[in-house]
């Protein structure tokens, strides 16, 4: 018994050496952690001062900063991952579960596939209807505008999605009624969701990897394929052709086919899972005569290099409408110069905006918002309009007005317009660039925050059989016109 707890004190003296020599001079290569992790500082004695002593503020910073600076941090993470992972099927990637079969998800694809994320007809038709005018004033200019949706992870394996989400209890969904607008209002629109659903059943490898949040690289050959045909048959001229030379199997999934496995941070692989790779090659004829701009999210990454830059003349990937590629991780990032857009968009042959369906809910992340305005700058919008964009497309604000419109019970459009309402009217006196239609917006805000103020203007709207909301802007346009006329 002795000999045991002699050995057993040795073996626990030998980690914590070996792990204190790893933490200071790193002797052993780790593999890095994926995904976004901001280690603290290093500990160190300067943060030290008596009254961060006596307060216990410097124990809890030495404390936690050594954790991140443990030896072997990495590996322990892993192993902890690990065990959590094989034992009871949870994961350790912020935003992502696993559902049945082993299929994981950005838990976003869930939500838009189920209609928690629906944002509302009156946005949708508004979205659409500047986006059929941008259409229509490029193509006075011979520019096409082609809007894409991107299939999405839920949409394709609902078979897969935890029962916990209830993906039996469908609502409206972003995807259904874009969709279904885009076709009424006329817009150039192909729909790659619709068409990875109809070759589900047929395609002798899977269009969507069991462990990755894109398409697959497979059906990256399948989309393009696509996209190059009603692009020639949108600006009338030919792009180059290309083809598969081979396609390699393997039970091992590669690149992008892996990116939410890779963020589960595991100490042993995944299991095996089929999946192709081809290799593609493109023909010297027809010669690249189109310049494209691009406004997508992270799908379009997987084209850029192997695909768009054989097919067009130039490529510009605005990424997420926002930044530069592939300079949008950079530190600071490049950002979209909007300056002149129009003169900007004017430039391409070809315009295309490509999104899926878990960000259908930013409404094209103001894309068509911003370019209408470019080509209509006598219209200036209410800057209400302004911070319900913010919301949509602000993912953390945006969630959280998810989780509240559940808990009220009430409409997702319905609570973020109160919640820009709030914002508005809170910061109103701090606003920049304010127009009389911002001013008449607070006057109805006040009405709304003033009980007997609202109390006259509900017995309007009664005695005269219209919406109370109605009678609230007519009563603050009423009050606008009457303190104009004021000397």
């Amino acid at each position: 018994m002795r000999y045991s707890k002699f050995t057993l004190l040795l073996l626990i003296l030998l980690i914590l050496s070996v792990s204190a020599l790893q933490s200071g001079r790193n002797i052993i290569k780790e593999p890095e952690l994926k995904g976004f992790f901001q280690k603290k500082e290093p500990p160190a004695l300067k943060f030290f001062t008596w009254r961060r002593w006596f307060s216990g503020e410097f124990q809890k910073t030495y404390s936690d900063r050594m954790n991140d600076h443990v030896g072997f941090y990495n590996s322990l993470i892993r192993v902890n991952n690990q065990y959590d992972y094989s034992l009871f099927g949870l994961t350790h990637a912020e935003g992502f579960v696993q559902g049945k079969s082993r299929y994981l998800y950005e838990e976003d694809y869930i939500h838009e596939y189920t209609g928690d994320y629906f944002i509302g007809e009156a946005a949708i038709n508004k979205k659409l209807s500047r986006l059929k005018n941008v259409a229509d004033s490029l193509r006075a200019h011979h520019i096409s505008l082609i809007l894409v949706f991107e299939p999405g992870k839920a949409s394709f394996y609902p078979e897969y999605i935890p029962r916990r989400f209830h993906p039996e209890k469908r609502y409206q969904t972003n995807y259904d009624y874009f969709s279904m607008r885009s076709r009424d209002f006329g817009l150039p629109f192909m729909d790659l969701n619709g068409y990875f659903l109809a070759m589900k059943d047929t395609s002798r490898y899977p269009l969507f990897p069991r462990y990755g949040m894109h398409w697959s690289l497979y059906g990256v050959t399948y989309a393009v394929d696509t996209l190059k045909h009603i692009i020639e048959s949108s600006t009338g001229k030919q792009l180059p052709n290309f083809a598969t030379r081979n396609l390699a199997i393997s039970l091992f999934p590669r690149g992008t086919d892996n990116d939410i496995g890779e963020l589960l941070n595991l100490a042993c692989p995944l299991q095996k899972t089929p999946g192709a790779y081809p290799t593609v090659a493109f023909r010297p004829e027809p010669a690249k005569t189109l310049s494209a701009l691009v406004i997508a999210d992270s799908y379009y990454i997987n084209i850029f290099e192997d695909y768009g830059s054989r097919m067009f003349k130039t490529q510009d990937y605005w990424y997420y409408n926002k930044k530069v590629y592939p300079y949008q991780n950079n530190d600071p990032p490049m950002y979209v110069d909007k300056s002149n857009l129009r003169d900007k968009l004017e430039k391409y042959d070809v315009v295309m905006l490509m999104v899926s369906e878990i960000n259908l809910h930013c409404g094209f992340w103001n894309f068509a918002d911003e370019s209408f305005l470019a080509f209509h700058p006598e219209i200036k919008d209410p800057l209400l309009y302004g911070i319900e964009n913010e919301i949509r497309n602000d993912r953390t604000w945006f969630r959280f007005m998810v989780n509240k419109a559940r808990l009220k019970k009430k409409a997702l459009e319905d609570v973020i317009r109160e919640d820009a309402e709030y914002t508005f009217y809170t910061n109103y006196a701090n606003l920049p660039g304010k127009t009389a239609i911002d001013t008449i917006e607070f006057i109805a805000a006040n009405i709304k925050n003033n009980p007997d103020w609202l109390a006259v203007v509900e017995k309007k709207a009664l005695d005269r059989h219209i919406p109370i909301d109605s009678m609230v802007m007519l009563d603050a346009i009423y009050t606008f016109d009457q303190s104009k006329k004021k000397p």
